[in-house]
């Protein structure tokens, strides 16, 4: 189990009741009822999110479980209301680097998006002063760049990963591999090599 998560570039890290019970050995009824009695409280440190799993099919049923996701300010004052046992200063430390991780990574690959995105304006422009009368040229050579850096297209991603943006879903590695299959083909595009040309050239040495 991960201790921090986040679902977009531009959304708050965050952990869940579930993640503290499991790494203070405080029962998860125990946690809720904290986040309940503290609810105002824990409110002005942002909006208290949550989700509700549903019990697995096949299971012998159960009611929906709420799963509270707490981003840092939430989380910390939630532990310093935690008896101070050793379990919960462990896991106390691993939360503050697991937050400081998760924050330098969302940092590192903004910063790749943001060189991106002068990337795809030149990969745009390209496709459209090749192809202006195209209306399927640019999502056709969006996926070819897709499938060459990375395997698989963006709406496979988009259902891998659980995201409408599968951009923001990339890893740093995998931005620059999409970067460098746009500009190759953005290359070739204007050497005047046909869609079939480019597709044949790009995967030859795989």
């Amino acid at each position: 189990m991960e201790l921090v998560y986040y679902k977009g570039l531009q959304d708050e890290p965050y952990t869940t009741n579930e993640v503290i019970a499991e790494y203070t050995g405080v029962e998860l009824r125990s946690i809720n009822r904290s986040i309940n009695r503290n609810e105002q409280m824990l409110k002005e440190f942002g909006v208290l999110r949550h989700g509700v799993t549903k019990p697995t099919q096949g299971s012998n049923g159960g009611r929906p479980k709420k799963i509270y996701h707490l981003n840092e300010q939430q989380t910390t004052f939630l532990i310093t209301l935690l008896d101070n046992t050793p379990k919960v200063k462990e896991f106390k430390k691993l939360l503050v680097k697991s937050f400081y991780q998760i924050k330098s990574e969302l940092d590192e690959r903004k910063i790749h998006r943001q060189g991106n995105k002068v990337v795809n304006v030149g990969f745009g422009d390209v496709i459209k002063a090749h192809f202006p009368e195209s209306k399927h040229a640019y999502s056709n050579y969006h996926r070819l760049a897709y499938k060459y850096a990375l395997g698989v297209t963006p709406k496979q991603i988009k259902e891998q990963r659980h995201t409408d943006d599968p951009q923001s879903a990339l890893n740093t590695d995998e931005s620059a591999r999409l970067e460098r299959a746009k500009q190759q083909i953005s290359l070739f595009i204007q050497d005047g090599y046909d869609y079939e040309d480019i597709k044949a050239k790009m995967f030859a040495d795989i």
